[in-house]
């Protein structure tokens, strides 16, 4: 069964969701938990931080400095109380304000003047449950002194059902107290307050980590689906493309390293695509010369079958038979006849094997190939006559070339022989030159048949016979073996010039260059 395929995007943004969650549901619980303890834990060490902060003010002045206490009660949101020897000094409660004229004995319980209010010790007179910070000031009042072990002590009490403070009371110098008292309350607000707004800002920084995950990734995954594109066209042998991008972090180096490889991998493929390519044109080329070798062997043993089952019958007719003296001279003569035949075959074959081999050398020279010419035309002078052909000689006068004279005279003679075969009896031939500049192209025509494109090509190779009504239908005067075209090739790419065979209106030409003098 195959997994589930999640991308890059799907993958973060999932990822940031989970921990965006954790983190909302993490810090709730903490705030929840364990926020209260700790922020109670820092008030109370603002108290304290306070107290002592009041009793350095209180001793440097000797007297209370209202707008330093002021502030201070202020910056801590405390509520400060300042008793000296029985007499309320300083209150930071506004509306509360105590005036103590100097001339004025110290108040008691009695006789606190509190504006705004009804006198808190008209409170205990009628037995209210009073906090605990007003029954400390009136035993102050009233010149009580507080056990030592409540000094410089931040305690939480539960004073009323709804009401919960923090107080501490400490003594500044002899006979001078500090009470400070702050409300649980507005405390237990604030962290409710954190609590929503951390639940605010938690989802709304899900939201935005989930649109920023989404820009972000696509940024990040665009270069990295370019890479994977690359990989793929590699892993198809396509190393045509490049990373185009222009990162200078890994992303960047990746890209790099993957063109190196691509060019890497694109120089030995190609080397070894032309490497694969030479081996299959010499596989291609073995096979051909091991059918050529085939063909050759056949034709030879083919060749040589006829002349010497010739030969052997009446070399036995005049071991055997009673004959007279004429026939054994005819029969001799056809022995003759044959071993020629043999003779010149063989002759051909190893003139061939060392052209095709190379160690054929050439002598050549200047001479005139007009007069060359005019002895092919002596030498065939009687076969064309035979057979009743028309030969038209359309050469220069004079027509200078270079090249051997001997090897040329073979390329005409084969030429020649072969136009003969195949023409019919009083047929037309046709031997001209054409002026190419810096060469003659000789050519050689013969009205016949034409030869069929695909064996244009195959008619150069040793023994190869077309087996058309070319082929069967003129009589032919010289016969051959199939070795005059291959040779004629042979010689005349051994010379370094071309040869061809083009079809004509109602015959063939064959045609090869020679260079001028």
């Amino acid at each position: 069964m195959s997994k589930a395929r999640w991308s890059l995007k799907f993958k973060a943004g999932l990822y940031v969701g989970f921990f965006t969650i954790f983190f909302i549901i993490t810090l709730m619980a903490a705030v929840g938990f364990g926020f209260d303890r700790y922020y109670y834990f820092m008030k109370k060490e603002a108290m304290s931080e306070a107290s002592q902060k009041i009793s350095t003010i209180y001793r440097e002045e000797g007297k209370p400095d209202e707008s330093q206490l002021d502030d201070l009660s202020q910056h801590y949101a405390l509520d400060v109380l300042i008793v000296d020897h029985g007499r309320l000094v300083y209150s930071s409660r506004p509306g509360r304000r105590v005036f103590i004229p100097p001339d004025k004995p110290p108040l008691t319980s009695h006789d606190v003047v509190v504006t705004g209010k009804e006198d808190e010790a008209a409170q205990v007179k009628n037995n209210f449950k009073m906090p605990l910070h007003v029954e400390e000031l009136l035993d102050l009042l009233n010149g009580k002194v507080p056990d030592e072990d409540m000094l410089g002590k931040v305690e939480l009490y539960k004073d009323m059902p709804d009401f919960e403070h923090f107080n501490l009371i400490d003594r500044i110098q002899d006979g001078t107290y500090v009470i400070i008292s702050q409300s649980v309350a507005p405390m237990r607000e604030n962290i409710y307050i954190v609590q929503r707004f951390i639940i605010v800002c938690g989802l709304l920084w899900l939201v935005l980590a989930l649109i920023g995950t989404l820009f972000l990734t696509k940024r990040m995954t665009r270069p990295l689906l370019e890479l994977k594109n690359l990989a793929v066209a590699m892993a198809h042998l396509d190393f045509s493309k490049r990373w185009q991008g222009h990162f200078n972090d890994e992303i960047g180096e990746l890209g790099d390293s993957i063109n190196t490889l691509a060019h890497q991998l694109d120089v030995a493929l190609t080397a070894l695509q032309q490497s694969n390519t030479e081996l299959q044109k010499q596989l291609d080329k073995a096979k051909e010369v091991e059918h050529m070798r085939k063909s050759f062997l056949s034709a030879v043993s083919h060749e040589l079958k006829t002349p010497l089952a010739i030969i052997q019958g009446y070399a036995e007719g005049l071991d055997t038979l009673d004959i007279d003296k004429a026939t054994q001279q005819r029969y001799c003569a056809v022995i003759r006849s044959e071993t020629q035949k043999m003779d010149k075959l063989v002759k051909d074959l190893l003139n061939l094997s060392r052209l095709e081999t190379g160690s054929f050398k050439l002598e050549q020279t200047v001479f005139d190939f007009t007069a060359l010419a005019e002895e092919s035309k002596a030498r065939f002078a009687k076969a064309i006559a035979d057979k009743g052909i028309t030969a038209d000689w359309e050469l220069p006068a004079e027509m200078n070339v270079y090249g051997d004279p001997e090897r040329i005279d073979t390329i005409v003679t084969n030429f020649l022989s072969n136009a003969i075969d195949y023409t019919r009896s009083g047929g037309h031939i046709r031997v001209f030159a054409d002026d190419l500049g810096t060469r003659y192209r000789i050519s050689v025509y013969n009205e016949g048949s034409h030869i069929a494109e695909e064996y244009q090509q195959r008619i150069w190779e040793p023994f190869y016979k077309i087996d058309s009504s070319r082929a069967r239908s003129p009589k032919r005067v010289f016969g051959g073996h199939g070795l005059g075209l291959g040779t004629v090739a042979a010689l005349v790419k051994l010379h370094g010039e071309q040869y061809g065979v083009r079809n004509e209106t109602d015959g063939v030409t064959f045609w090869f260059t020679l260079k001028k003098s």
